[in-house]
């Protein structure tokens, strides 16, 4: 049990940090990639749903 939920927190850690690091990417760096800012909000959400 308690590996599961040190999992889970370990996952939920590197999935803040991408998103900050995300979030301080340029706009121009997120459009060379393919990204908008709407889909990492986009994706925020449902992450979030999904808890």
């Amino acid at each position: 049990m308690l590996y599961r939920l040190r999992h889970r927190f370990a996952r939920w850690l590197a999935y803040r940090q991408t998103l900050a690091s995300l979030r301080q990417a340029p706009d121009s760096t997120l459009a060379d990639a393919g990204i908008s800012r709407e889909e990492i909000r986009e994706h925020a959400r449902h992450a979030s749903l999904r808890r």
